[in-house]
């Protein structure tokens, strides 16, 4: 008999499992993720063992395949059980493995098999899993000196990562910023910016350069025509996900995204508002923009339909209007709501318009004398006056679809409305443009990307585009339940600090006065920020 050589058999073993075409297809199936807990361990083999699936942007999916459940051959008093019961796929090893009673990790498998399951990993998830503990650390350094990416006697493994990265990021496939968005998913204070390619205070933004001295002046989510709020940067929205994720508290973080701004130019006033609530897992953003004139005339209603035609001071536009935001990157105000503005318009022109349509109006096809249509019985922005300061379920007057109605976009996740409100003196009333704009649960995700400048792959389809996101918001059973409300304080704010009651009495009608939010300069912290509502939290 042949003397007992124990390293023969298992290199002979270990060369049967290398060129297994089984194997193959076990390894095949098998994901970075933790291994479950195996029949017996005492821990329900359900349960995730971490939170891979709530990883940062570009996260790959786990590969689909049938579940693999790891065991031991040593448990002989089980074996005819887990026969019986055992996967399609299942790896018996060798008893130098843990026994039943201790659950087999990732760090158990072989070297072979390990670099085998690694293989499947991207170039930034691989740094990831190295920074993961010392002993993984101790392997991604092995392998690199294999590829001889650093010296083996390399003793910084942080210095080995950054030739990893350097390496790969060769190839421009932006590995660094993939895997500094992945470390940044547990770093609560900083997060990584894709405009300036650093990790960074998201209120860097927000800070005076005196103070920031090195701001990047590319370091800017959206530009001053984007649709998307400059408060709300994807550096802050960001931050406050993270925290909300991980269970800390954001609140107080939400208060810096809400912010008011009221602008009075040329007797028309513009407020816009911003709040922000998380709804399920989903945050949404709510932009309430109100627009009003002192002056309640014919051509008032003209200059109004101007404003949602030109939204934006431009170099096209003739008349320079206090700017009023676009809901969407797919859509404008005066395009989606046409009808309304000229049912509102064409029957107080003066002028005659043959072969035009729609007509061509200019200011002197309009009346500058006194007309309060909310005052016209009849007329459709009196009854909806009355019927929104009523409790009546339904209005009784059949009135225009677009006025009051909740419309959506089938190219992102956007709602929006166009209503009146009733407002102090002197403005009286004026129409409140609404937004709700969902940006999912993280950045970068399908809703994310619908937000974005627009191109091609970045749409968000949506097969029932009406209302479904303003009753999410709001907490509506339906959309026809909206009903616009401005608080109690962007009401105060109307009056300017006594500027109301001057302007009533015919003094300082047409003077320009702004009041907005105070911004610490050093910090990019807002100092006066408005109360969260009950609703908010």
């Amino acid at each position: 008999m042949s003397p007992f050589n124990g390293k023969q058999i298992f290199n002979n073993a270990r060369s049967k499992l290398k060129h297994s075409q089984r194997l193959k297809g076990i390894v095949k199936a098998l994901s970075i993720r933790r291994l479950g807990h195996y029949r017996g361990s005492g821990v329900d083999s359900g349960d995730a063992l971490d939170n891979d699936d709530q990883s940062s942007i570009d996260n790959p999916v786990s590969l689909a395949g049938p579940s693999t459940t790891m065991i031991s051959s040593s448990s002989t008093d089980t074996a005819a059980s887990a026969e019986e019961t055992k996967p399609k796929d299942v790896v018996t090893l060798s008893p130098g493995y843990p026994s039943k009673d201790k659950a087999m990790g990732l760090l158990d498998l072989p070297q072979e098999l390990f670099d085998s399951i690694t293989s499947y990993l991207g170039h930034a998830h691989i740094a990831v899993l190295a920074l993961v503990n010392k002993e993984l650390m101790a392997r991604f350094m092995n392998s690199c000196a294999k590829l001889e990416i650093l010296e083996p006697s390399e003793p910084s493994p942080y210095k080995v990562l950054n030739a990893f990265i350097k390496k790969a990021d060769s190839s421009k496939t932006k590995v660094r910023g993939t895997f500094l968005s992945l470390v940044d998913y547990d770093l609560q204070d900083v997060v990584y910016c894709y405009k300036c390619k650093k990790l960074h205070d998201p209120f860097v933004s927000f800070r005076d350069r005196a103070y920031a001295p090195h701001k990047a002046t590319r370091c800017t989510d959206w530009s001053m025509e984007h649709h998307m709020p400059s408060r709300a940067t994807r550096k802050m929205l960001r931050s406050i996900t993270k925290r909300r994720i991980h269970g800390a508290e954001y609140r107080h973080l939400l208060q810096q995204v809400n912010n008011t701004t009221t602008t009075y130019q040329k007797g028309i006033m513009v407020q816009v508002s911003l709040r922000m609530r998380y709804r399920d897992d989903d945050l949404i953003l709510r932009r309430q923009q109100v627009v009003s004139s002192i002056d309640k005339s014919a051509l008032a209603l003209w200059l109004f339909g101007q404003q949602l035609q030109y939204p934006a001071p431009s170099g096209t536009a003739t008349l320079q209007l206090p700017k009023v935001y676009l809901m969407c990157n797919h859509q404008t105000w005066g395009a989606a709501f046409a009808p309304l503005i000229q049912q509102l318009v064409n029957s107080l022109c003066k002028e005659t318009h043959t072969g035009d349509d729609p007509p061509q109006h200019t200011p002197a096809c309009f009346d500058s004398k006194p007309l309060d249509v909310s005052k016209q019985e009849g007329h459709l922005i009196c009854e909806r006056l009355k019927w929104l300061s009523s409790d009546a379920k339904l209005n009784p007057m059949d009135m225009p679809p677009l006025l009051g109605d909740v419309l959506g976009c089938n190219k992102c996740t956007t709602d929006y409305s166009i209503d009146v409100v009733p407002l102090p003196e002197p403005f009286g009333w004026g129409f409140v443009l609404t937004t709700w704009l969902d940006l999912g649960r993280l950045d970068f995700c399908t809703k994310w990307d619908s937000h974005r400048d627009a191109r091609p792959g970045r749409e968000y389809r949506r097969q029932h585009a009406h209302g479904d996101i303003c009753e999410k918001f709001e907490g509506l059973e339906s959309r026809l339940d909206h009903r616009p409300q401005i608080s109690e304080l962007n009401l105060e704010r109307m009056h300017n600090y006594g500027w109301s009651a001057r302007a009533a009495s015919g003094k300082d009608r047409y003077i320009t006065w702004t009041s907005g939010h105070s911004c610490n300069p050093a910090t990019g912290w807002i100092e006066d920020p408005d109360p969260l509502e009950e609703a908010d939290c």
